[in-house]
């Protein structure tokens, strides 16, 4: 039987080589939208008698909370330590984003292929045999070329973008292309208001930045003519926002278009990135799962209620960290993003709602916002 986590009741287990460990001093489970490779690191208690331990690096793992997996992944790293007065073993590794990140794409062509087709002629010859699609749209591929020396990921996130989506390895191992479904109800209401009973926050910060807000963007898209002469910039876009109190220009040149409406695909991608990038809320929470019993997971939408911030509003939750530790106990911080800003193209009649839907801080920053035109 795995070992519980006596304050929430939660089991923690994860498997390797077919073994199953369950002693834990602490850990870390992180799975973010935005960053390639999901990752865990597991501090294991190890009794000093215990004889060899296996070396695990390059093993398969999955990692599972309450019956539940949560990733599925190979180990990287594995350091064991002894002395006179200890023993430890800590163990970190990777899902398997992990392969297509340390390893250089094969050589093909995929030009004239769907998008869903050239990603699995890109994935296949790496092992990663399961790959779904979670979008509208499959559009042929036409102008992206695959570079030599290219991570496996770099082409296949490529790919995605030409698309206007993502790429993500779900827990059970699933390579996925595609968005945010944000027709899907809030799976949480997560209330920081000083003296109300209701708080169920540990604590929660807002970051707010101007990096990568401009007032002008020049969107230049590059097409080759035939022939093998050079190339030209004769595609042309400009979006502005008025919204920006002094001049901000910045002129973009996309590769990979070949004509206005791809253009303007690519540039408002790239918009929205950007306006995802201006605002983060980090909120920590006590245990692993919601109310309802639900493990916190990437994709889910929270209503966030917290009167400090002049916020009353639905956010969509883009990573998650699960941890174990001596003094802070068993939390989960959540990094969540605007509603409705990320991938639009997989979804846009859904996203597009979303950007409407007006919450309390919607309505403080709407005439500051300009809304993302989705095509």
């Amino acid at each position: 039987m795995p070992t519980r986590d006596n304050t929430f009741g939660n089991n923690i287990v994860v498997r390797i080589d077919g073994k199953e460990h369950n002693q834990w001093k602490s850990y870390s489970i992180d799975s973010d939208f935005l960053i390639p490779a999901d990752a865990f690191d597991f501090d294991i208690g190890v009794p000093a008698d215990h004889g060899d331990i296996e070396d695990y690096s390059g093993l398969t793992a999955a990692v599972e909370i309450n019956g539940e997996k949560v990733l599925t992944g190979l180990v990287d790293d594995c350091h064991h330590s002894l002395s006179k007065s200890d023993r430890s073993l800590s163990i970190a590794g990777r899902d398997k984003a992990s392969i297509l990140l340390d390893c250089s794409v094969p050589m093909t062509n995929v030009k004239g292929l769907t998008m869903m087709a050239a990603i699995k002629r890109l994935a296949e010859p790496l092992g990663i045999k399961n790959v779904a699609h979670k979008a509208e749209q499959n559009p042929r591929v036409d102008k992206v070329d695959i570079e030599p020396g290219q991570s496996a990921w770099d082409a296949i996130m490529r790919l995605a973008n030409y698309a206007g989506l993502h790429a993500w390895f779900d827990p059970a191992g699933t390579l996925t292309i595609g968005g945010a479904d944000y027709a899907t109800p809030p799976v949480a209401s997560l209330i920081c208001n000083p003296g109300d009973k209701a708080n169920n926050i540990i604590s929660v910060t807002a970051e707010t930045s101007l990096r990568e807000r401009y007032s002008e963007v020049t969107f230049l898209g590059q097409s080759h003519t035939r022939g093998g002469s050079r190339a030209q910039h004769n595609l042309k876009w400009v979006y502005k926002d008025p919204s920006l109190p002094f001049y901000k220009p910045k002129t973009v040149v996309l590769s990979d278009v070949e004509d206005l409406a791809a253009l303007k695909k690519a540039a408002k991608k790239q918009i929205s990135d950007w306006r995802l990038a201006g605002f983060t809320l980090t909120v920590t929470v006590p245990d692993h799962k919601t109310a309802d019993g639900v493990l916190w997971t990437p994709g889910q939408r929270v209503h966030i209620v917290a009167k400090e911030f002049g916020i009353d509003d639905i956010y969509f939750l883009m990573g998650r960290r699960f941890s174990l530790s001596k003094f802070d106990g068993t939390t989960t911080e959540l990094r969540l993003k605007e509603d409705g800003i990320w991938t639009p193209d997989a979804y846009p009649g859904k996203a597009k709602k979303a950007q409407k839907r007006k919450g309390k801080r919607k309505q403080r920053r709407q005439k500051a916002k300009r809304e993302l035109a989705i095509v």
